[in-house]
């Protein structure tokens, strides 16, 4: 259907269709407003008129109801007095005056206590009713301590008139009033006569029921605030109510009454009702008329807009469209194919093949595709042509066949969609070149690349270059599994060993992004089998290089050694030679030969020991780290070197608070680091005297690691060569060979520590190195050292 859409509005014109005058639908929107108006006014008026009388009547009503209460405190004041005159002549007793309450509490069934105050505020005597509970407020026999009660009767004593209270509350939360007339007797204040007034029960009981069913009658204060009401609810109609002063009691005290909402006389009004009704049929007449003149109206605009739209979106679209019928003859183009082609609409319009825009040599092929087309079996991929410009250039173009349908539903001829593909084109073809080479280079890389889909499940690799097939034809490095891609330490390098090849091949992983968008993983193998042979080899040379410097250090100390043997030997040459003597004269017994025997026995392992750690050192075998005690270490090293200190008359100090403190480590190789520190430390002093000779050995902890310090007091290290301490074949002395220190740092990190030097305070330097302490080691799959 709309294909039909572009056909009619490249042969139609549309021509202006005759506009509506704004008459036609502004004339019953006025009349709307006019009526309307007239009809507000008229009710407006109606209405004000009728709440002008409403307000008139509440206004009446109101001044009644206060007239009625004035009144009515006012006589009960009245006889209050009466009874306060009748104390005064001394004309009652209690009885009389119970019987005087009880009369006046009757009468006024809004007094809820009557009580006497005698001048010192007690009260003397109390009244309540028969028939119904009150509060009491003062109890009998007791002073009257309520602010408002104490003031009106200080009022009356002042006064000598009767006296309202200010309204006050109650413990069940009801608000009180008080009427006190002072009782005079021989011109002396002797007290006074109170009754108690709930202002509720004012209300209650002084207000008609006629006044009460029409309002909303309530006491407020001098702020507006309600004290005491006729109901428990509140009503917001401040257009019908009204409030005047109620005095007595008077404090600011006003009677307001808010008008419920009644039917007034303007709705029971028939002739309203009849009025209103008919001003709603006129008004929805001219509803219907305006709405009539209105959606006509807009319906042209969108007719108008419609035509517009279309005739812009066909101007607009860079794509070209063409119109054929059953025979293939053009009955419509847009501006974009004709700027294709460079031909215009009224050229091509009702043309047959062949058309002027196929290339000249292409006329057969350009009919095919048309049979194609005209016979239904053009392809849903389109068909891809090349068409001619009417300048004679050519570009490449993709053609999208779909049936053109009339507005029966009967197919009238085919829809043609052309879109120039010669710029896709070249990019396509430019990549498949760039994909080419691509391919050329990993193919000729020197190292193994493959890439594993994320659906491959590890067991299939969407690409492998040429050295992946040869490398790893029967055997492959282990695959990324799909259970375990997401983990990180998969995408980390690691060494593998290829048995059947005997090569080694370091394999990094990352993942990347393939040509479809799909997360792939990337696997480059590497041959490193003669870098893994230079390290062994390496490796291999440094345990040779360390083997011959132990033997260096066991020939420096080779004279001391053989003084520490010596003197057990001797000791036990003399133990045998007495032992033999006295055999000889006869004059020794087997008690008196035991002592001897057990002497030689522990001078002989005394240079066993000896002999011992010297073979322990001078062995060579494979580094073996495990847990060792670290003061152990410690005093094996500075057993070996005690007799080079004694010979250069110096001392070798240990604080050892942490000698049981496990540390992962070769004791033979930390020895051998221990020995070489404290050789240096002591050649560094050899300038010095006997008495400032002194190599301090400590062993602390610092977070997980064993710190140990050796610390000589020499001339130190200056900070230029403190830099360059522990490179290979660098020294300071002219005999070295400048391989010690390198060395032990070599062990030291082998051991996963560090080892440095600091200059000592005041004179000397301090080598300080850790050692992992054992708890938090990890032992398993260890490597040895490789050391450069």
């Amino acid at each position: 259907m709309h294909l039909l859409v572009f056909e009619n509005i490249s042969t139609v014109r549309f021509r202006d269709q005759p506009r509506t005058s704004p008459l036609v639908w502004a004339t019953p929107l006025v009349g709307i407003i006019l009526f309307l108006l007239a009809m507000g006014a008229f009710f407006y008026t109606l209405h004000s008129e009728d709440q002008n009388q409403t307000q008139l009547r509440v206004i009446r009503d109101v001044e009644l109801a206060r007239q009625t209460i004035r009144t009515r405190l006012l006589a009960s004041q009245e006889r209050l007095n009466q009874i306060a005159r009748a104390f005064e002549q001394n004309s009652t007793d209690i009885d009389g005056f119970r019987f005087s309450a009880q009369a006046l509490m009757n009468e006024f069934q809004e007094v809820s206590n009557v009580l006497v105050i005698d001048n010192e505020r007690r009260v003397t005597n109390l009244a309540m009713p028969n028939l119904r509970s009150s509060e009491v407020l003062h109890p009998l026999y007791q002073t009257i301590e309520d602010a408002e009660s104490y003031w009106a009767f200080n009022m009356a004593r002042e006064t000598r008139l009767p006296v309202f209270s200010r309204p006050f509350l109650g413990a069940s939360g009801k608000v009180f009033i008080e009427v006190q007339s002072p009782i005079i007797s021989k011109g002396e204040f002797q007290g006074s006569v109170a009754a108690t007034i709930p202002l509720a029960s004012l209300l209650n009981d002084a207000v008609p029921d006629s006044f009460v069913q029409l309002y909303l009658v309530s006491i407020v204060d001098g702020g507006g605030n309600p004290v005491a009401s006729n109901v428990s609810r509140s009503i917001d109609n401040a257009k019908l109510s009204h409030e005047v002063p109620l005095d007595p009691p008077g404090h600011g005290l006003k009677l307001r009454a808010v008008l419920y909402k009644t039917n007034t006389e303007l709705f029971s009004n028939m002739l309203a009702w009849a009025v209103f009704g008919l001003s709603l049929v006129i008004v929805w007449s001219f509803i219907l008329l305006f709405r009539h003149a209105k959606l006509r109206n807009q319906a042209e605009k969108r007719l108008l807009a419609e035509t517009k739209f279309r005739r812009a979106m066909e101007d607009s679209v860079i794509t070209g469209m063409r119109a054929i019928d059953m025979q293939g003859r053009i009955t419509y183009v847009n501006p974009a194919f004709c700027k294709m082609t460079g031909y215009k609409e009224s050229e091509l319009v009702g043309m047959a093949p062949p058309f002027p825009y196929w290339p000249d040599r292409s006329y057969e092929e350009q009919q095919t595709n048309l049979d194609l087309i005209l016979s239904g079996n053009a392809p849903q991929k389109g068909i891809e042509v090349q068409v001619r410009r009417r300048d004679g250039s050519q570009f490449d173009a993709r053609m999208y066949v779909s049936p053109l349908v009339d507005s029966d539903g009967q197919q009238s001829g085919w829809m043609t969609s052309m879109t120039d593909i010669t710029e896709p084109r070249r990019v396509r073809d430019e990549l498949a070149a760039a994909h080419r080479r691509f391919v050329r280079i990993l193919e000729e890389l020197d190292a193994a690349v493959c890439v594993q889909g994320p659906d491959a499940g590890g067991d299939e690799y969407i690409f492998v270059n040429r050295l992946h097939r040869e490398w790893f034809a029967n055997a492959t490095p282990p695959r990324m599994s799909k259970s375990r891609r997401n983990r990180a330490n998969l995408f980390e390098p690691f060494e593998w060993f290829n048995p059947n090849s005997q090569r080694w091949y370091e394999v990094r992983r990352r993942s990347i992004s393939w040509v479809d968008g799909a997360t792939v993983v990337m696997q480059v193998a590497t041959d490193i089998s003669s870098r893994k042979e230079a390290e062994d080899m390496s490796r291999q040379q440094q345990e040779k290089l360390q083997f011959t410097s132990r033997l260096i250090t066991l020939g420096e100390l080779a004279s001391s050694l053989a003084h520490e043997i010596n003197q057990p030997l001797a000791a036990i040459s003399n133990y045998n030679m007495g032992s033999v003597t006295r055999l000889k004269a006869g004059k020794v017994s087997p008690e008196e030969l035991l002592p001897v025997l057990e002497k030689v026995n522990v001078q002989a392992q005394r240079a066993g020991a000896v002999i011992r750690r010297i073979r322990e050192f001078v062995k060579q075998q494979e580094p073996k780290r495990a847990p060792c005690p670290i003061g152990k270490i410690v005093e094996d090293a500075i057993s070996f070197s005690r007799l080079e200190a004694k010979h250069q008359s110096a001392r070798i100090e240990m604080n050892l608070p942490n000698a049981l403190m496990s540390v992962v480590a070769d004791p033979v190789l930390i020895e051998q680091v221990l020995m070489n520190l404290i050789k240096n430390g002591l050649e560094a002093m050899g300038h010095l005297p006997p008495e400032q000779k002194r190599i301090e050995i400590q062993v602390g902890q610092s977070a997980q690691f064993a710190l140990i310090e050796v610390r000589d007091h020499g001339v130190g290290v200056p900070e230029d060569i403190r830099q360059r301490l522990f490179e290979s074949f660098f020294t300071t002395k002219s005999d070295g060979m400048g391989m010690g220190l390198n060395i032990c740092r070599t062990i030291i990190e082998y051991h996963q520590g560090q080892l440095w030097v600091e200059p000592a305070q005041g004179q000397g330097s301090v080598f300080k190195f850790t050692l992992p302490v054992a708890e938090d080691a990890v032992l398993a799959h260890m490597n040895p050292p490789v050391m450069e």
